[in-house]
């Protein structure tokens, strides 16, 4: 919507770029470097139409940067230095860098902007000062703050001040590679000022200067790698090794009945609620379907995502405080409620009730409402009885006397949303139940 050389209009399964200019024989976007970047992936599949028009392939499902963890936004920055890089030995140059012009396709990270290409031509590179706030200042915040990369797209759409950076990190930040990226003066689009020279140059000067500064911003950034540092500490980020409330036969039951449905259902589209580090959801990615996997928990899917899929889309969100649209007139991008009630076949909500209700204390007949909202035909529940050791831990942790509802009200709940239960199965501790529902009209 931003961009003033085109004007977007997204349809059902392709944007629609409408040029306000006619789009040149020498265009980026007719270049050999575009057709190999889209080859590869590394550029969203497009098509030119005519002169005026440019299409371009829609994601089925696109998360935002404050929806990220960490290993995410570090991953859209190398793709964007990386682009930056070679578009300069082609003669071209990115306009922007900012973390919006990333979108994942699966776990990969592509660019979207197809208009971000111009010919190389001026020796400073304006986006430099917005690579910083979008990717080195979030990680390098989040690194030694504490502070999540998803939370500071959320209070800083333009990534974060480089004035607030500075407040952050105290005078500290003079013993650091980063302190330039926190100068006075610096914002704006500024680029550091060593690096701040303006004005026309030969080719040849201007890729000089620009490998002094790209190596520079490349130094700047492996030094906030996530990947280079022990994970931060996570409430849920070891929960696969370390949850003792299942037993093994509990386990095995669990995935082979959730192995069976996925098989039996063929979904196309799972939506993962609560994944934690994506165990379930590499099983409805392997039988076939295209997954989106949500969960609170930054540290959690930062491991989920250190083994990327193709077919599933991590998100970082708390399903008790889910975001609506944002940009423009908040419909700019899409909110989360909105993209996860696009249409998934089947949705699964495994161990996740007790925490909605109990830690969130969200009434059970909205979870119920919720989740028939979110799929078009089946859901996969996981009902806990009130005698789970979890439910004690629980309610002791939070001083709860009140009684948690029992798997048949739990089920009662969830048919009186809409949904009819079309296979049950208990798991060998007796206490957890596998629920098959259907929606209907």
């Amino acid at each position: 919507m931003r961009d003033p050389a085109a004007r977007l209009v997204m349809e059902a399964d392709r944007v629609v770029r409408h040029l306000r200019a006619p789009l040149r024989e020498d265009h980026f976007l007719r270049s050999e470097l575009a057709q190999r970047w889209r080859a590869r992936g590394d550029l969203v599949d497009y098509e030119i139409v005519d002169e005026h028009t440019v299409t371009a392939r829609r994601m089925p499902f696109v998360s935002l940067p404050s929806e990220w963890c960490d290993q995410q936004l570090f991953q859209a920055a190398q793709l964007t230095l990386r682009l930056q890089q070679e578009a300069l030995e082609a003669g071209f140059d990115l306009k922007d860098a900012s973390a919006w012009n990333v979108i994942f396709d699966g776990g990969k990270p592509v660019f979207c902007d197809l208009l971000s290409f111009d010919p190389l031509s001026h020796k400073r590179w304006w986006p430099a000062g917005q690579f910083a706030r979008h990717f080195i200042l979030p990680l390098l915040l989040s690194k030694r703050r504490g502070l999540p990369v998803g939370r500071a797209f959320q209070a800083w759409r333009d990534g974060v001040p480089h004035e607030v950076a500075r407040r952050m990190l105290g005078p500290g930040r003079f013993l650091t590679r980063y302190w330039p990226l926190t100068a006075a003066g610096v914002g704006g689009g500024a680029a550091p000022a060593s690096v701040a020279q303006n004005g026309s140059a030969d080719l040849a000067g201007i890729r000089r200067f620009r490998a002094g500064l790209h190596q520079s911003l490349d130094w700047m950034l492996r030094g906030v790698d996530p990947g280079q540092r022990l994970p931060d500490p996570s409430t849920w980020g070891n929960y696969v090794s370390e949850r003792s409330h299942y037993t093994a036969d509990d386990l095995s039951e669990k995935r082979h009945h959730i192995q069976h449905w996925l098989a039996e259902l063929a979904p196309r589209r799972v939506l993962d609620l609560g994944c934690n580090s994506g165990e379930f959801s590499r099983l409805a990615a392997v039988a076939g379907a295209h997954v989106v996997a949500v969960d609170l928990d930054a540290g959690a899917i930062a491991r989920a995502v250190a083994q990327p899929s193709p077919r599933i889309s991590f998100v970082v969100a708390q399903l008790d405080d889910l975001r609506g649209g944002v940009g423009w007139n908040a419909a700019e991008h899409p909110g989360l409620p909105e993209r996860l009630r696009e249409g998934a076949d089947l949705v699964m909500m495994l161990a996740l009730i007790h925490h909605l209700v109990l830690g969130a204390s969200i009434p059970l007949t909205e979870v119920a409402r919720f989740a028939r909202n979110c799929t078009r035909r089946w859901l996969v529940v996981e009902f806990i009885a009130p005698e789970d050791r979890q439910i004690a831990l629980m309610q002791g942790q939070r001083n709860r006397a009140d009684a948690f509802p029992t798997l048949a009200e739990q089920q009662q709940a969830f048919e009186a949303a809409g949904l009819v239960m079309r296979s049950s199965q208990p798991l060998a501790g007796a206490t957890r139940t596998l629920a098959l529902l259907e929606r209907v009209e």
